[in-house]
């Protein structure tokens, strides 16, 4: 462009270009609405989607991954965090990272109930998602030992170590401060 800054500038000379002011779309939203916090605006980062939507309809999951500014809205109307899927059904649980899962077993499901104590090995950490995709890491691993070796190349996985998918069969657990699971485990 600068070799031909006379030619584009009609003539005329023009001082060289080195640098260039670019603009990015935001979706800023609004913090809250009485007092000030109605002129206050927060942005999220592209990507960020911390709520993962599991819906449910006889017996065939789906997904959806929610970002950030559509479950603050919804929260400050008072719904709930994730809207409709498109058939209108409300979701069977949303997972945020951290948020813990079972994956029973294949005789679990068939028989309709999980058999307790439940397994320790078979329960996985979420850890991020995106659009139908939600990555999970096994709850008993706090950090790798050696980068992009271990698991995958994002070091989670979507398949448990067993083969199955987790987000198909997974069942959001709770535990208390000692790591005892507090929530009634059913299918």
């Amino acid at each position: 462009m600068n070799k031909n800054i006379m030619s584009l500038n009609n003539g005329k000379f023009h001082q060289p270009i080195y640098k260039v002011r670019t603009y990015e779309q935001a979706d800023k939203f609004a913090v809250g609405q009485t007092g000030n916090k109605s002129t206050k605006f927060v942005e999220a980062a592209k990507g960020t989607n911390l709520f993962f939507a599991i819906y449910e309809t006889a017996h065939k999951r789906s997904f959806a991954s929610i970002p950030l500014n559509v479950v603050i809205e919804r929260l400050k109307k008072g719904l709930s965090p994730a809207p409709e899927n498109e058939k209108g059904n409300l979701p069977k649980f949303i997972l945020s990272p951290n948020d813990l899962v079972y994956v029973p077993t294949k005789e679990e499901i068939e028989n309709g109930h999980i058999n307790q104590p439940i397994q320790k090995d078979r329960i996985y950490k979420m850890v991020s998602c995106t659009g139908n995709q939600c990555f999970f890491i096994k709850s008993n691993v706090a950090n790798t030992i050696i980068d992009k070796y271990e698991f995958s190349p994002l070091n989670k996985m979507e398949r448990a170590i067993t083969g199955e998918m987790i987000k198909e069969t997974c069942i959001p657990i709770q535990t208390d401060r000692l790591g005892n699971i507090i929530t009634p485990i059913s299918l």
